[in-house]
């Protein structure tokens, strides 16, 4: 991943410090994966906390990489009620907005044994013979109240899918469908970085995969391996958990494609209108084309910007972008601060939906004009910017910004 420039100490020693934890967790009975059945079902050890996870040993060499990783959504991708209660934020009670009309008489606070969610939403799991289910309900974690579960959740939790037919593979590490079993219970290291073991058996001698040093496509393919939408052809699951990073994610799963008229995936013309899209949009886009990968913008360890971005959004776009009056008025056709680069080039995709709101990574500015003629939303007339203002309105302002002086 960006951001790891090789190992910064010497590393005599490291197979001792990459063990030890390993073996006082053992001595205290303490598992760094689920690797246990129980009744039919992946039992959740203590190692699924962050401080107790799969990937705990990597941060005694690489420490930066690990306090980083140990705040991102990534490390966080499952949670246990058990080990990481904090991280289960919900109130309950008849006082609580929302938990009469949705959670009262439906389910009870102990029969929660997963989470997931630590951005907009989080949503809740019960344990059943044959696989844990969602429960009907999730909380909204900056309003603070409950919420009928998202129209995409809802249809999972009423066709009564288990997390391991539609989860599994992108909120666990090494997931193993068939024994329902995975090395880590969150997006650890080697989600990323591959097999860590000739690492660690050399003393960090033989280094790990890192994704930033990848070819563009297959770089990116290890983030897309998550961050897309489509089916493994041979298990049939909608998440790849047979890809391992550095090889060639179509071989183990067929990535979702647009067509031209679109469809409930993608908006006439190849726009994602879906969360967990990016890696389809990203394709589409002439920073694609043009060599450049997620880590590009994003560090996956984390950082200390929002959606872990390398620097600050307007810095980072200016960075590349720095002819042609990128920032100037005859450019942004706004007044100063008033509108950024993602306004314009990263608007948001899903409007009024019930989900996590969707800014396209296609990067493309999206034309009023088709915006008028498709039904798709528009840069101009997003939830973020003129909401009350019609597509038509758009496409005429645009048009006449157009007009040679």
């Amino acid at each position: 991943m960006r951001g790891v420039r090789g190992h910064r100490r010497p590393l005599g020693g490291g197979v001792a410090r990459l063990i030890l934890p390993l073996a006082i967790a053992a001595l205290c009975g303490v598992t760094p994966a689920a690797g246990l059945m129980e009744s039919g079902v992946a039992r959740l050890t203590r190692g699924a906390g962050v401080a107790q996870s799969g990937s705990r040993p990597c941060g005694r060499c690489h420490s930066s990489e690990f306090a980083l990783w140990s705040q991102h959504p990534h490390s966080h991708a499952l949670i246990d009620p058990q080990t990481d209660p904090r991280r289960i934020t919900a109130r309950w009670g008849r006082r609580v907005p929302g938990w009469r009309e949705y959670v009262e008489g439906r389910f009870q606070r102990e029969q929660v044994v997963r989470a997931f969610g630590v951005g907009f939403y989080q949503v809740y799991f019960r344990a059943d013979p044959d696989g844990h289910r969602l429960l009907p309900a999730c909380w909204h974690l900056t309003e603070r109240r409950w919420l009928p579960l998202p129209a995409e959740l809802a249809r999972v939790e009423k066709e009564g899918a288990t997390w391991g037919e539609r989860c599994a593979g992108c909120h666990t590490t090494g997931y193993r469908p068939v024994e329902r079993t995975s090395d880590e219970l969150n997006v650890g290291c080697t989600a990323c970085h591959g097999d860590g073991a000739e690492h660690l058996a050399s003393e960090g001698r033989t280094p790990m995969l890192r994704p930033a040093l990848l070819e563009p496509k297959r770089s990116a393919e290890v983030c897309g391996a998550c961050h897309s939408r489509g089916i493994d052809p041979v298990t049939g699951a909608p998440y790849a958990a047979r890809f391992r990073p550095g090889a060639v994610l179509g071989d183990t799963f067929r990535v979702m494609a647009a067509t031209p008229e679109g469809d409930a995936w993608f908006w006439p013309g190849g726009v994602e209108r879906l969360p967990y899209m990016e890696y389809q949009g990203f394709l589409q886009s002439a920073h694609f084309r043009g060599g450049l990968r997620c880590t590009s913008c994003h560090l996956p360890h984390g950082s200390q910007y929002g959606k872990a971005l390398v620097r600050r959004t307007e810095e980072l776009c200016t960075e590349c972008h720095t002819g042609g009056g990128a920032r100037g008025p005859v450019h942004l056709r706004h007044p100063a601060g008033s509108a950024g680069c993602v306004d314009c080039h990263m608007a948001v995709v899903n409007p009024g939906s019930d989900w996590v709101p969707v800014r396209t990574h296609s990067l493309r500015f999206l034309e009023p004009k088709q915006a008028q003629a498709t039904g798709m939303p528009s840069s101009c007339t997003t939830a973020a910017c003129h909401a009350d203002r019609g597509a038509a309105w758009a496409a005429e302002v645009v048009r006449a910004w157009r007009q040679p002086p």
